[in-house]
């Protein structure tokens, strides 16, 4: 008999692939659970042991009533039932992998901007805010998707790193119709289905996501209060004007930058861009948060944020984990 995994409350089940991962035989079983990194670095995988066992790498045990994270550990009993978010929005979208062609790539101090096309044929389908594997010459990372649809293609947006492998490639030399394939889509950051009003958080390339769900509620003519913050180090950083000019021109969103370096020349906000949510908003019952950046920003504002308000069921997160 198969071992089976039960999930609580939407009471599914699937079978259990020997020698993996609960949460990669949820997702071979065309049932997403909530994860981001898949390497335990973010936490967003965590769940609760209603009854049975798993265990994780290093052999440790965990059973009824201990969290544990799925991404982490394997079924260790013929039955277990736990308890996690399914997200059947996700259920329609298969993950491929499919090649793609440079269109446009920009270099902005240390970010690079990065458009491709796909091919005529490649039917590529995901939700604003989830992301992709890039691979090229050898070399995989995750980037989140910066555009709301595949119809003009798939833009990237790319931290460069000191010496760090893919940076190297694509400093090398990308050119128009360099070849890459993006293996998606991937995660459970989207944006739910909601009247509240909505706080978008992102340090560094997290904007990237945020962006492509904006670009989302606005093909939609979303009426929700949109709130972005974008935390860069300096001022200089900041590598895109859409959020200033999303501002001028829709009146339901309002932008503001925070830097959290020593920059002399900057005039505007300063300090952890989650705190100056926290000098913005005295409650936040009513909102929810979609966070995209390290996993040390997403821990510190999801604590600071329950504590003036904000529901656990209403922060939503993607962590950023940098690669060399």
């Amino acid at each position: 008999m198969t071992p089976i995994i039960r999930i609580k409350p939407s009471d599914i089940s699937f079978d259990v692939i020997e020698n993996t991962t609960v949460l990669e035989s949820a997702i071979r079983a065309g049932i997403i659970l909530e994860h981001s990194c898949k390497n335990g670095s973010c936490g967003l995988c965590e769940s609760k042991i209603i009854k049975g066992e798993v265990i994780d790498e290093q052999g440790c045990s965990f059973s009824s009533g201990q969290s544990f994270l799925t991404c982490q550990c394997k079924s260790a009993c013929a039955e277990l039932t736990i308890e996690a978010e399914y997200y059947p929005e996700l259920a329609s979208l298969s993950r491929k992998t499919v090649p793609c062609k440079v269109t446009w790539a920009e270099i902005d101090n240390e970010f690079m901007i990065l458009k491709f096309r796909l091919p005529p044929t490649a039917k590529f389908d995901y939700l604003p805010g989830q992301y992709i594997n890039l691979s090229y010459q050898g070399v995989a990372r995750s980037y989140s998707i910066a555009n709301a649809s595949s119809k003009d293609g798939i833009e990237l947006h790319v931290r460069l790193v000191n010496n760090g492998a893919m940076s190297n490639l694509l400093l090398a030399g990308i050119k128009p119709d360099t070849l890459m394939r993006i293996d998606g889509p991937i995660g459970t950051f989207f944006i739910r289905d909601d009247d509240r009003p909505i706080i978008f958080l992102a340090g560094g390339t997290g904007f990237a996501p945020v962006k492509a769900m904006v670009e989302a509620l606005i093909s939609s003519s979303s009426k929700r209060d949109i709130n972005i913050y974008w935390g860069m180090n300096k001022a200089i950083d900041f590598y895109s004007k859409l959020p200033s000019e999303w501002e001028g021109k829709y009146d339901n969103i309002t932008f503001i930058p925070v830097v959290s370096g020593n920059d002399v020349e900057w005039s505007g906000r300063t300090g952890f861009v989650h705190q100056a949510v926290l000098q913005d908003f005295c409650n936040l019952s009513d909102f929810c948060v979609y966070a995209c950046g390290s996993p040390q920003m997403i821990a510190a504002a999801k604590d600071d944020f329950i504590n003036i308000g904000l529901s656990e069921k209403q922060f939503f997160s993607d962590a950023f984990t940098v690669s060399k």
